[in-house]
């Protein structure tokens, strides 16, 4: 069996030749394990798992299966942790963008009532650029 490998933004890539048997007793032990084949032959790949003990069985897998297990585990406690910071962080930005377009609205009614009154101009440049900051939908 050839597999493939190429990074994700480039063409280039790695072909690796696997014998039958290995690849089918990859695909077994990936059965009785519950592993989807890619995610095994990745993890082969990337950590050498195999390469340092010629005896890899059932016993590799499992331990393979467990540090998964506990990283989906520290993935979903940091999942937990990170979704209030985002959603703060959006209505904060509603806020801010709230308040940008009612601080824009005042400056352009001082500059009118200080042209009315015959009052000298004032710069607002500085907050300006900042409402055009606060205002600025792209990503």
């Amino acid at each position: 069996m050839k597999i493939k490998v190429r990074p994700k933004r480039s063409r280039r890539g790695i072909t690796f030749k696997i014998p039958d048997d290995t690849f089918e007793k990859i695909g077994e032990l990936c059965d009785r394990y519950g592993f989807r084949e890619e995610e095994a032959i990745r993890i082969i790949l990337l950590h050498g798992y195999l390469e340092d003990d010629p005896r890899a069985n059932e016993e590799t897998f499992e331990r393979l299966r467990e540090e998964i297990s506990q990283l989906k585990k520290e993935l979903y406690e940091l999942e937990g942790k990170w979704s209030p910071l985002k959603f703060k962080t959006y209505y904060i930005a509603i806020d801010n963008q709230n308040l940008a377009i009612q601080l824009s609205g005042m400056i352009a009614e001082n500059k009118r009532l200080r042209e009315r009154l015959g009052l000298p101009k004032r710069d607002y440049g500085e907050v300006e650029e900042k409402i055009r900051y606060y205002l600025n939908f792209e990503k």
